[in-house]
């Protein structure tokens, strides 16, 4: 049985978590609890962790702090950030310490469970080998990757950059810096050339109407639609239709 270590110094969180993750994985993780990270300390020196689940801002020794020191005792410790801040520097820090993810408070209790469940694949898959550059690499690329496929599937629904880092269980600020070092454009770029892609496409090769396909690319009207496409092609959907379509 895998071993998670909560730590939060708002008791009411840490307890409530304690509470819904014990139930929810019932028999499959041991789930203790700590409201400092002192005493996460003291507990890391006389029991095994798999898991760190820990609030970054805390009086102290941060979470970020924390997570070092853990890692130390055990290399092959998976650990996820539950934090409010969208600070650069945060997720900066936590990005060289390879966290395994952010969970924003407020995300919901599923999310919390499906992020747990990866981990604990994780370590399944790898056992307590501490993961390696190339692997941390790695699975960067495949959240990317399942981001990109998002994008492409859920062009006329939100792509805020929240609802996208809920999608890869990355933290906002994270999932734009990594991002953008592996495509070269930003999330919000990435969006508008697919939009424009799909956009052209449906005008060349469907018999669908500009409404229609504005409506599927998700603008609110036609008109909004038009003045974007002109502003991104130099021409009017009309007119780009019928210049190339044989």
């Amino acid at each position: 049985m895998r071993t998670l270590l909560i730590v939060d110094d708002e008791m009411l969180i840490a307890n409530g978590l304690r509470d819904m993750i014990s139930k929810a994985f019932d028999g499959r993780l041991r789930v203790l609890c700590c409201y400092s990270s002192a005493t996460a300390l003291e507990t890391a020196g006389q029991e095994a962790i798999d898991l760190l689940l820990t609030d970054i801002n805390m009086p102290g020794i941060t979470g970020l702090e924390l997570h070092r020191l853990i890692r130390e005792k055990h290399p092959g410790c998976r650990v996820i950030y539950l934090t409010g801040y969208s600070d650069f520097e945060y997720a900066r820090t936590a990005l060289e310490q390879q966290a395994f993810a952010f969970l924003l408070k407020g995300e919901g209790d599923d999310v919390v469970v499906q992020t747990l469940e990866r981990a604990i694949q994780k370590i399944d898959e790898e056992g307590r080998a501490p993961e390696t550059e190339p692997e941390a690499n790695a699975e960067s690329k495949s959240r990317i990757e399942l981001v990109q496929e998002y994008i492409a599937s859920h062009l006329n629904e939100d792509l805020s950059l929240n609802r996208l880092s809920e999608v890869c269980h990355f933290h906002p600020v994270y999932l734009s810096r990594v991002f953008k070092e592996a495509l070269g454009v930003t999330v919000g770029e990435y969006i508008n050339l697919a939009r424009l892609k799909k956009a052209k496409n449906l005008l060349v090769n469907s018999q669908m109407t500009v409404l229609e396909i504005s409506r599927e690319m998700g603008f609110t009207t036609d008109n909004y639609f038009c003045r974007w496409f002109r502003k991104s092609t130099g021409m009017s959907p009309h007119h780009y239709r019928d210049g190339n379509r044989n």
